[in-house]
């Protein structure tokens, strides 16, 4: 039965890789700061805050051997750079790159017993498309882009692959609350992609799952575009 550890495994992107990866018979470790401990069928639950090496590494301890990680957990905050405070931005930083790279770093002993393992984190557009108000996120984001490049070409002998991705406007609890708040425009949104909707959690679980496929054992430093054409649009 092949294992898995998804950070922030219990947000909208995270808690949908938990459950379809449940279905497909993996056995799951979830990582979260909002879960408290506990073991649910397939399901490990953790509390884990990524942005505490201490916590990481001792949860990375209790994982012996991994085959798949996904780095879902991830933070934004809104505010101009001129007013913007130091523990604002470490907030985000800590949690969206400082994250992934302490989780990244605990679990390589473990990924490199899967002999083909593969990690998976998740970015955003906002990674290649800056916006005021973003600095924090934008900034994170770009950097997760960069180590997962680096990554790939430092653990490729160990058998690991290191991929990205880069979803645009999901129905996740953090998108739905920027709507709500009019921190996004929703009809902007649409407008601006071809596809004329936003993605489903679950659109963004389903790659994750079929990147874990042997028919992508030869894809390892890319970022995948997941945006339903927002990227491509430049016409709106």
């Amino acid at each position: 039965m092949p294992t898995a550890v998804i950070t922030g495994g219990a947000g909208g992107i995270g808690s949908s890789c938990v459950e379809l990866l449940c279905s497909e018979g993996w056995t799951v470790h979830c990582w979260d700061i909002a879960d408290s401990s506990r073991a649910d069928g397939a399901v490990r639950a953790q509390h884990v805050d990524v942005s505490d090496p201490s916590s990481v590494f001792a949860a990375a301890a209790t994982v012996p051997q991994v085959d798949l990680l996904v780095n879902a957990a991830g933070v934004s905050d809104r505010c101009f750079v001129a007013e913007m405070s130091p523990e604002r931005w470490l907030r985000v930083v800590n949690t969206n790159l400082n994250g992934t790279f302490y989780s990244c770093r605990a679990l390589h002993q473990g990924l490199a017993k899967s002999g083909r393992a593969l990690v998976v984190n998740i970015a955003s557009i906002t990674a290649h498309h800056t916006a005021a108000k973003r600095a924090a996120y934008c900034t994170s984001k770009a950097a997760v882009v960069t180590l997962t490049r680096v990554l790939a070409t430092e653990w490729a002998k160990d058998g690991i692959r290191v991929l990205a991705i880069s979803p645009g406007y999901v129905r996740t609890p953090l998108v739905e609350g920027n709507l709500a708040k009019g921190n996004l425009n929703l009809d902007r949104i649409l407008h601006r992609t071809p596809q004329g909707r936003l993605a489903d959690p679950m659109e963004v679980a389903r790659l994750v799952l079929a990147l874990t496929d042997t028919t992508f054992n030869y894809m390892t430093g890319s970022t995948l575009l997941f945006d339903g054409g927002w990227s491509a649009n430049s016409d709106y």
